[in-house]
């Protein structure tokens, strides 16, 4: 009997977003006949884990890796260790801590590295300085997963080869999403009964591009009054944002109510959803949104034209298009019967496309291939033209 492929994903995170539902339900779905999923999660400072809590509920095997600063060289024998002691065959990381203690640790044990890249934010100095050695760290990986073909090209741009990037979409499973909505969310919020809610999820955080969503808002109410405004989340923006909606007079029509974990809820009870970042990868609450069969106005960055069809699922813009998003606000604020085909078109189209089974079999063949290679080459690992 074939003993099975024994993959471990390493991510640093104490939250549970759209990445950490992508690994949770890739864990869950993935071929237990051929493959062993083991979860590594740095657990820093002490911090309460809510994916590592969700993916012990769930009967995944789960490692937590205790540290005050992942980047600490203690850290790599911690994680060299445990890739040894659980026979590792292949690791993943996720983010830039995970892509360079990995890719450390991957050198240090022949142990070849899978690197999964979503994007990057650059929100502030040290979240820039990161980034660059995640990029430089990228050129290294013995592959390198993109979410979208937009972020494959970021990759390709930084010299790493063609043949060691794949495309692999994040994925949304349309049997687990929510179907009931909350008839009382336009109480919740203190909107009217009959308010159209333009609703965003996300970071408030300067990739996300929130003051624009704002300007657009002032535009749209200045030629529909029934047009209200949320977006749920958090960040280090807030007090900017609040400042932003008050000198516009919009305190009560433009809301921050904070992040929901029931957003797949919440989705269903909202009208529009809008996403003008600077920049994504794939981003997943647009799949959410389709999902809930709503139609979305968002930014042509990233892997988000991958998702939304123009004209079709959705309307696109450039991140400082402001006034054309307001005019797509208000075109679908005018037409009940657009805002049903286009968010019916999305849903359609996600379910074609963007399927968990599509997902995890692109990556089971990611899997046997490298896994294959390593075993035709003894220990050891690719690295440019040498071997270690």
């Amino acid at each position: 009997m074939i003993k099975p492929i024994c993959i471990a994903h390493l991510i640093a995170t104490n939250f549970y977003g759209g990445p950490e539902k992508q690994i949770l339900t890739h864990a869950l779905q993935l071929d237990k006949a051929h493959f062993r999923f083991v979860l590594i999660s740095f657990i820093e400072n002490g911090q309460p884990n809510q994916l590592v809590e969700i993916a012990r509920l769930n009967g995944v095997e789960v490692v937590e890796v205790h540290v005050q600063n992942p980047f600490d060289p203690i850290t790599i024998v911690r994680i060299v260790g445990i890739l040894r002691k659980l026979n590792i065959h292949l690791l993943c990381a996720h983010g830039y801590k995970s892509n360079v203690i990995g890719r450390i640790s991957s050198w240090l044990t022949g142990i070849p590295q899978i690197s999964i890249s979503r994007g990057w934010t650059a929100e502030n100095k040290r979240i820039r300085l990161y980034e660059k050695l995640d990029k430089l760290f990228l050129r290294f990986a013995n592959h390198v997963v993109a979410v979208s073909h937009g972020q494959r090209e970021k990759i390709l741009a930084l010299g790493v080869s063609p043949d060691k990037v794949s495309v692999i979409h994040n994925a949304i499973n349309l049997l687990e999403m929510h179907t009931k909505s909350y008839p009382s969310l336009r109480l919740q919020l203190g909107f009217p009964d009959d308010a159209l809610i333009v609703a965003s999820a996300g970071r408030l955080s300067p990739e996300k591009n929130y003051g624009t969503m704002i300007d657009v808002s002032k535009e749209v109410a200045s030629h529909n009054q029934s047009v209200y405004f949320v977006i749920f989340g958090e960040g280090f923006l807030r007090p900017v944002l609040e400042e932003q909606i008050a000198s516009m007079g919009l305190t009560r029509r433009f809301l921050l109510p904070g992040f929901r974990t029931d957003l797949q809820v919440v989705l269903h009870d909202i009208d529009i959803f809008m996403l003008p970042s600077f920049t994504e990868g794939l981003p997943n609450v647009i799949l959410e949104a389709f999902a809930a069969q709503k139609p979305v106005v968002a930014t042509r960055v990233g892997g988000t034209p991958e998702v939304v069809q123009e004209g079709i699922s959705g309307f696109l813009t450039y991140p400082d298009e402001a006034a054309l998003m307001a005019n797509h606000i208000l075109a679908l604020a005018g037409d009940p019967l657009l805002r049903r085909q286009m968010g019916t078109a999305g849903y359609d189209y996600i379910h074609a496309e963007f399927g968990f089974e599509k997902q995890v079999m692109m990556y089971e063949a990611l899997y046997k291939a490298l896994s294959s290679s390593r075993r035709r080459n003894g220990s050891s690992v690719a690295f440019g033209k040498k071997r270690l």
